[in-house]
């Protein structure tokens, strides 16, 4: 089939190069003329496994193309995907304006019969306003060229994007035209195996879905870490208790791992997003604001531990190893590392931070300070260091010898 997608992003450029390798024709379209020329040489703007190497061999089969021309790449396709951001805008309220313009440029250069496709995490009823601007646009142009909306959320959890695409949980897409059906399944076909099932709904529904999906993860991670800060206070063994948990079947073993909360681009936005939403309509979410709140104060109980091992943290030498918000990213977007290591800075500490991948972005979003260095391995980043804080937990930890590890001070701090 041919698609376009429009926003290469996170989301957008993961779905293009799927789509791509399942042997769909695939247009990347983009208004970030930098971006676009970065990807048309196979460079890529973040870090994700696999997914390079896939950019790169579609690019070859030229099953994959970048291009800044929307017209072209709308009317030169069969469905048009839009995957474009949806930040938090005044008070944590979803901005969709990149959605309704990407629906406008849909209305304006429609040229024959094609399936809008929403993959952007947007709040209920914004599927029933890029049909409304789809509409009028065309009713512009005095033409009459049919087009069907269809809501498809997207799941992808960063470190893991590829896989979450090829080898979906679900597929849920929310239609109103029951006669797309056929070309939904066509399009998805590849993608579904047994137990995971394409599931269709309404547009309102499959709307919700999406950030009742992350709501309901963001609540295991604060349930989590309460009940490991109450194991602290009662001497029990919380890795122990996990285990337990994990093992139970109407439980499941995800997303119970106690540390230092959640981050990313997803769970805080969608958390508050939701929240803003209830508001609007009348509705309270008090579980979510508790879990908003649970994770906002655990993100800083490791920095609370320190000062009340050292005390005065200034001119203390503090090694920080992971700064991403998760392992297997270079995003440090609400990572809980950065509010940790503000807060180090503001007391005047010597922070010597390291990450496999999310090190140079850290430094360039927290801006120079004297205070704050980078080391080029973990066992740099520790010596002479009076406390060593473990905030993302890579893998390549867990193979260091703790015996290398020299410390002026004898403090290790670890919530992952």
């Amino acid at each position: 089939m041919k698609i376009t997608v429009i926003g290469s992003g996170y989301v957008g450029l993961t779905t293009g190069a799927c789509l791509a390798e399942k042997g769909h024709s695939v247009i990347c379209a983009d208004i970030d003329k930098g971006k676009v020329n970065q990807l048309l040489k196979g460079r890529i703007p973040f870090y994700e496994p696999e997914l390079k190497e896939l950019v790169v061999k579609n690019l070859k089969s030229k099953k994959l193309i970048f291009t800044t021309d929307l017209k072209s790449a709308i009317q030169n396709s069969d469905m048009v995907f839009c995957c474009v951001w949806t930040p938090p805008g005044k008070n944590f309220n979803p901005d969709i304006s990149a959605v309704l313009d990407v629906a406008g440029k849909f209305g304006k250069y429609l040229n024959s019969e094609k399936i809008f496709i929403v993959k952007s995490t947007v709040p209920v009823g914004t599927n029933e306003k890029c049909k409304t601007i789809i509409q009028n646009e065309i009713k512009k142009r005095n033409v009459k060229f049919k087009f069907s909306i269809v809501s498809n959320p997207e799941f992808l959890r960063q470190g893991s994007a590829v896989k979450d695409t090829m080898q979906p949980d679900r597929i849920i897409a929310g239609i109103e035209n029951l006669k797309i059906k056929k070309t939904i399944k066509k399009l998805y076909k590849s993608f579904i195996k047994k137990n995971h099932p394409l599931i269709f709904t309404t547009p309102r529904t499959a709307e919700l879905i999406k950030y009742a999906a992350n709501a309901f993860l963001a609540t295991k991670i604060s349930f989590i870490n309460e009940i490991a800060n109450f194991c602290e206070l009662k001497k029990c063994n919380v890795k122990d208790l996990e285990k337990g948990l994990k093992l139970d079947k109407r439980i499941g073993p995800d997303y119970l791992d106690s540390g230092t909360g959640y981050g990313g681009n997803c769970l805080r936005k969608d958390i508050k997003g939701l929240i803003k939403q209830g508001e609007e309509n009348g509705y309270k979410f008090s579980l979510l604001k508790q879990v908003e709140e649970i994770n906002e104060n655990q993100k800083l109980l490791l920095y609370k531990k320190l000062k009340k091992n050292l005390g005065d943290l200034k001119n203390k030498k503090i090694a920080v190893w992971g700064v991403a918000f998760k392992p297997n990213t270079d995003s440090v977007t609400e990572s809980p590392s950065v509010k940790i290591v503000q807060k180090l800075l503001n007391d005047k500490a010597k922070v010597c931070i390291y990450d496999p991948k999310a090190a140079l972005k850290f430094m360039q979003f927290l801006g120079r300070n004297k205070n704050l260095t980078n080391a080029k391995t973990p066992l740099e980043a520790v010596k002479n260091a009076d406390a060593l804080l473990i905030l993302t937990d890579w893998p390549e930890y867990k193979k260091i010898d703790l015996k290398k590890i020299i410390l002026d001070g004898t403090i290790v701090l670890d919530l992952n």
